[in-house]
Parts: C-alpha cells; sequence; structure tokens
C-alpha cells in the first residue's frame, strides 16, 4: 500500500524537515557516495536533502554498519531511502560474501531505520495496532528495538523493515508519515556514537555469547606443555 503524497501534508509547516538515519554495510555506503564524492553529490542535488554518510571507522553502536544522515521534507526523505535501498540490493547481490549476516538473516531484504524514540512508539501504535497494520498491509515483518533492548542508544531506536523492495518502500513511506506528525520527534544529528572496545566485534542482535556463560573455570594444572619435534610445543 502506498501512502498518498497528501499524507504527509502538514497544514501547519507544510515545508517541515524531518530527520532520519538509515543503517548500510560498508560496500553500500561506498556505493552511496560514489567516486570522487560524485554520487552523493548528484543524489543531493537532485532530492535537496542533506545527506551525509559517516566515515569507515564511525560505525553504529554494536553493528558493523556505517550510519546514512538524512535531512529534508518528507518526501524527499522518501526519494533517498528509495535511492538508499535499491544501491543496498544491487550491492549485496554482487557481493556475495556480504548477502548474509551472521544470524543468517538475509540483509538484502532489510532496510534498518533510525528514528526518534518517541517517534517509534507512535509507529507501534496503541497495543501495537499501528505496526500491525503496517505490515498486514504492505506484507512486511517490522521490528524495533525496546527501550530495554541490549545495546540500545538512549533517544534512538532501530527499525528494520523486511520483505520485497516494493513492499518494504511503501511500509516505510508510511512510517514517515507517522514520523512527520511527531511533534516530539528529536533526532541526534551526530553521526559519531561512543565507541565500546569490548564489543566492538559482534552485531547489533544481542551481547556476546561469553556475558551469559558467567565467568570462566579455573584452569587444570596439566603440567609442562610437551617438548620437542616440528609442530609440537617449545
Amino acid at each position: 500500500m502506498v501512502v498518498p503524497e497528501s499524507s504527509f501534508n502538514d497544514e501547519e509547516n507544510p515545508n517541515k524537515r524531518i530527520t532520519l538515519k538509515i543503517l548500510v554495510p560498508g560496500i553500500v555506503a561506498g556505493s552511496i557516495i560514489g567516486k570522487g564524492g560524485e554520487a552523493i553529490k548528484e543524489l543531493k542535488s537532485k532530492t535537496d536533502a542533506v545527506v551525509r554518510v559517516s566515515n569507515r571507522d564511525e560505525i553504529f553502536p554494536f553493528t558493523d554498519e556505517r550510519i546514512v544522515l538524512v535531512v529534508a521534507p518528507p518526501e524527499n526523505v522518501m526519494e533517498v531511502i528509495k535511492y538508499i535501498h535499491s544501491k543496498l540490493r544491487t550491492s549485496l547481490t554482487e557481493d556475495e560474501g556480504r548477502k548474509t549476516t551472521r544470524r543468517g538473516t538475509n540483509r538484502l531484504r532489510e532496510m534498518k531505520l533510525i528514528v526518534a524514540d518517541t517517534s517509534a512508539g507512535k509507529i507501534i501504535g496503541k497495543k501495537g495496532e499501528t505496526v500491525k497494520k503496517i505490515q498486514e498491509e504492505n506484507k512486511v515483518k517490522v521490528l524495533l528495538t525496546s527501550k530495554g533492548d541490549w545495546g540500545v542508544v538512549p533517544g534512538e531506536r532501530v527499525a528494520t523493515i523486511s520483505g520485497e523492495e516494493e513492499n518494504v518502500n511503501s511500509a516505510i513511506e508510511e512510517m514517515l508519515a507517522v514520523v512527520a506528525k511527531d511533534p516530539h520527534a528529536r533526532l541526534d544529528k551526530s553521526l559519531v556514537y561512543p565507541q565500546y572496545p569490548m564489543f566492538d566485534n559482534f552485531m547489533y542482535h544481542g551481547p556476546p555469547e561469553s556475558l551469559y556463560r558467567g565467568p570462566p573455570s579455573p584452569r587444570k594444572n596439566m603440567g609442562p606443555p610437551p617438548r620437542g619435534g616440528r609442530g609440537g610445543w617449545i
């Protein structure tokens, strides 16, 4: 289901700009920027949007993904999202080694958006009615992190929308309409997040397994290591 253009209209502020962040694998970020920055320059000119991509070492906490910031009226933000979504599907299809994440989910079928905490609540709706409607009408799956989830950045929530490309775009369009009507939406425009060195090698899908296992058991004294021949201990 595609949201009519009028759904974005705000009678009090027709030129209202919204702020959104998108998570993308590194290979997709490079494709968005293009050689010498030509691709992103053209995208900004075409959509009249503020578009910024984080540097290689600026990744979202507990992930290996870079951040794209978009600031523009909702219609223009949607143009940028469709462009990035197309790049994501194309780039990950061409790069067979990156098609699947460690949790076994097909990343190229997912769009990951970062929205303000208050907007996430409105997307979910009372008793989950709004997000359920978005999922059913567009035949997609929508998952939003909750405040109590591991690794959630204060004031921000990650929305993962998965499905066929057109369906995902339609669902995102509905979500943007909700974000545009949120008077309390405040999303930090910074692309730099605090680093967590202890956990910088695991994905956004929970803490390392070692945190569940508790402290390691004391090592048994196995005696001195073997000595001698090739390949043995020295």
